[in-house]
């Protein structure tokens, strides 16, 4: 595929938006696209990871928010023309761009970036991290705090990565009707956007007045956070998710973890050691990924603490079964 001059233009553009000068080969930078606002709680969980990555490495880091779909060829394509390595690209739109490039830019490593994508080019990693374990425990905890037997579950649309929070989240909640004899039921809603925490708050303020219920999960990225603030105004118990959320409302006990940063982290150091394995890489509790805060698990009570530390010991090894990844774009 040929590189166009509106390519070559836009990468004169963004080198004089980035400094105004050339980056020399041993100082090459690094990139992260993203198609949205670096305010997004899950865009700035990733940059917490490369943010250690710009530390440990001394290669600068460049942020890109991307807005336009139009757009996104000549800013991927830019990145590669400025000598950036690794470029993220974040999601399934991006992600799919760089796969359409990759062989254009040989010496270039594109990591996607929380996506179900799969490819084998040399130079392309394509990673996501499972949260349906997370999202299990996070299901058993809601049904054992509930105390009206009805718990919720709020995501921005019907979506993969949704459906993984959701599925999780509703396999715990089963677990735990099985296990303590309860019958406690879920309710589900979308707030069809994932950066208006307005209506994330209404969402969950409708769900709240129309089944009573006292716990909510939440995954909703920035609209999440609106969802957070309607169960604090309302007395609601929340759970969050992908970073710990603890510290932005007391109504948050828990929070389902995602952890990115140390993902992102990781792979870029692989690039810059030498050692990158190009490939799809899905991760969770048998890689070692963390399910929870210890500060949220402090809190629990002593018989709690280790009831969770059985589920995960039964997630490893597999007495507790995770549904299978569907394996589609986000």
């Amino acid at each position: 595929m040929k590189k166009t001059i509106s390519i070559l233009l836009t990468a004169i553009m963004a080198i004089a938006m980035l400094g105004g000068a050339a980056v020399a080969e041993e100082a090459a930078p690094f990139s992260v696209l993203v198609p949205c606002s670096i305010g997004d709680p899950f865009v700035e969980l990733c940059l917490k990871g490369l943010y250690d990555l710009e530390k440990e490495t001394g290669k600068e880091l460049k942020i890109i928010e991307t807005y336009d779909k139009a757009e996104y060829e000549d800013q991927v394509c830019a990145m590669a023309e400025l000598g950036c390595d690794p470029i993220y690209c974040m999601w399934g739109d991006l992600s799919e761009v760089a796969i359409n490039y990759a062989e254009d830019y040989p010496d270039t490593t594109f990591v996607l970036t929380d996506v179900y994508l799969k490819t084998d080019a040399p130079n392309i990693s394509s990673l996501s991290v499972d949260p349906y374990g997370a999202s299990f425990i996070a299901g058993y905890l809601a049904a054992k705090k509930t105390e009206v037997g009805t718990v919720g579950f709020i995501a921005h649309a019907d979506r993969a990565v949704s459906r993984r929070y959701r599925d999780g989240y509703m396999a715990g909640v089963s677990y735990a009707n099985e296990k303590l004899g309860k019958n406690v039921q879920v309710q589900v809603a979308f707030t069809g956007d994932d950066q208006d925490p307005v209506k994330g708050s209404e969402t969950a303020l409708l769900m709240i007045e129309e089944y009573g219920l006292d716990v909510i999960f939440q995954s909703a990225s920035l609209s999440g956070l609106g969802v957070i603030s309607a169960c604090q105004e309302k007395g609601v118990a929340c759970i969050g998710s992908d970073d710990w959320q603890g510290g932005e409302a007391d109504c948050v006990f828990w929070s389902a973890l995602k952890p990115f940063d140390q993902v992102l982290f990781d792979e870029g150091m692989s690039v810059v050691e030498g050692t990158f394995v190009n490939g799809d890489k899905n991760m969770g509790a048998a890689q070692g990924i963390p399910l929870y805060d210890e500060r949220d698990f402090a809190k629990l009570d002593e018989a709690t603490q280790q009831e969770v530390l059985a589920i995960v010991e039964d997630i490893k090894g597999g007495k507790i079964e995770l549904a299978a990844d569907e394996n589609v774009v986000k």
